[in-house]
């Protein structure tokens, strides 16, 4: 029989990683109770006291005992599928897990899908499958903020800002639907100033959540972080310090760095984390050599699509030449560079306090307004600079508990998507066209707000109006 998402069969998975003390195997459905007591070899149809472990012997095919395992049972609807649920606490030896799951089909359980589980949740009702994909994003959270916004998700907090929306388009269509059905009457409800008014406060909502697409990725996915500066400016010998690890080459050789070396890391200041997209690059210089130009042009492209420039210097070392080729690269970039660069003093072992601070007046000229004072060789100041590049991007991504902030492609699809047919509605003349055009934006935004059916449209124009009276 063929394996469906759509089937309401009895399925199991390994819910935990294997390799550690326990393993949990995830049963489900309507054979879910049944499997326990067939593995357990207890009385049929022994009843369990819900959400509770129970000391559980477990029992081969053959009758030899296989684990001492705990088992904690779920009773439809009150379990994270809203089926009957049964979880297995086993030791967790790979080999323990593999013979309760192999033993799970001869009962016909069969092996649960990807996301089966979470797919179950959402088709039930359990959660809204904007908060099953907040799982993920859960999963894959790499720092503080990003852990933050997805138990946020998860937990619901943005319900109130998503139901808004959905309760606003849906009364919308339902009133679209409604002023077609009285288009021969002048009832200014449901004429199309009136609806296009509506749908003009909607786009608005839509609107800020496409604004908070790059703030959301930023927090999740992190900061593209550019090193650049001339050759043997300290760029490579950082971004080991950086990484806690020699992921570049560092070599008093001027130009070794030839092409653009990429890392994720995630740094930790006092009160939180984040994520930055670290690309350690080619010296800026004048240079013949062909392999190490296309180096350099890669620098300068890196460094006009970065979220966050490190511009490193030397002071000891050619100052003069390290602002000339910074000026190069504000032309070749953008003009409000300096805007996302941070300016970093490397090798401060090799020079006085009073050869830094003169550095750093000078430096004013060219914008760039922030200056870190760092020695990758000592240690010194490296982690100063981690706190103030922590809260210097933690600055450019503001987040208010509850605010909701688009963190997935698909969502931010579903938001442009539904945005276009808003627009497209605002320009029509005819309410069966604009009408239309609301309804193809309630489907475009579903994966926020859930699908809405006929049904759920006639519901609320009965609901909110007297027809036919």
């Amino acid at each position: 029989m063929s394996q469906s998402y759509f089937r309401s069969d009895t399925v199991a998975a390994l819910s935990s990683a294997v390799g550690g003390a326990i393993a949990i195997v995830r049963i489900s459905g309507p054979g879910a109770f049944q499997a326990l007591q067939q593995l357990s070899q207890s009385a049929k149809n022994e009843k369990r006291e819900p959400a509770k472990l129970v000391r559980t012997q477990l029992y081969q095919r053959n009758g030899k005992a296989l684990d001492d395992a705990m088992s904690v049972s779920f009773y439809a609807p009150n379990s994270f599928t809203g089926e009957d649920l049964v979880e297995l606490h086993i030791h967790g030896g790979a080999f323990i897990a593999q013979r309760v799951l192999e033993d799970l089909g001869t009962f016909g359980v069969r092996q649960a899908l990807p996301g089966e589980f979470s797919f179950r949740a959402v088709r039930n009702g359990k959660m809204s499958l904007f908060q099953a994909q907040a799982i993920s994003d859960l999963i894959q959270a790499k720092n503080d903020p990003a852990l933050g916004i997805a138990v946020e998700k998860l937990l619901g907090n943005h319900s109130e800002f998503l139901n808004t929306l959905a309760l606003d388009l849906r009364q919308l269509a339902s009133l679209g639907e409604l002023g077609i059905d009285f288009s021969d009457q002048d009832i200014e409800e449901v004429s199309i100033p009136a609806l296009r008014l509506r749908a003009s406060k909607i786009q608005t909502l839509l609107q800020k959540l496409e604004d908070s697409f790059e703030r959301g990725t930023k927090i999740q996915e992190g900061f593209k972080a550019v090193f650049v500066g001339l050759p043997n400016a300290g760029k490579s010998t950082l971004f080991n310090a950086f990484l806690g690890e020699d992921r570049s080459i560092v070599s008093e050789v001027a130009g070794t760095t030839r092409d653009v070396v990429r890392e994720h890391l995630t740094l930790r200041g006092k009160k939180t984390s984040i994520t930055l997209r670290l690309e350690d690059t080619a010296g800026l210089r004048q240079t013949h050599d062909k392999i190490e130009k296309f180096g350099i042009d890669r620098t300068i492209q890196a460094a006009g699509q970065a979220d966050l420039v490190f511009f490193l210097v030397d002071p000891a070392s050619e100052p003069e030449a390290a602002f000339h080729q910074w000026d190069d690269l504000v032309k070749n970039t953008r003009p409000d560079l300096a805007k996302n660069t941070l300016g970093i003093i490397t090798k401060a072992d090799l020079c006085s306090e009073e050869e830094i601070r003169a550095f750093i007046d000078q430096s004013r000229a060219f914008g760039i307004q922030q200056w870190l004072v760092t020695s990758a060789k000592s240690g010194d100041g490296v982690s100063e600079a981690v706190e103030f590049i922590v809260s210097f991007c933690e600055s450019r991504t503001p987040h208010t508990p509850g605010e909701i902030l688009l963190t997935r492609l698909d969502h931010l699809a579903a938001v442009r998507k539904a945005k276009s047919e808003i627009s497209q509605a605002l320009v029509e003349t005819e309410t069966e066209l604009f009408a239309s055009d609301i309804r193809q934006a309630l489907h475009s935004l579903s994966p926020l707000i859930g699908e809405t059916s006929t049904d759920d449209l006639l519901e609320k124009i009965f609901s909110d109006f007297c027809i036919g009276k």
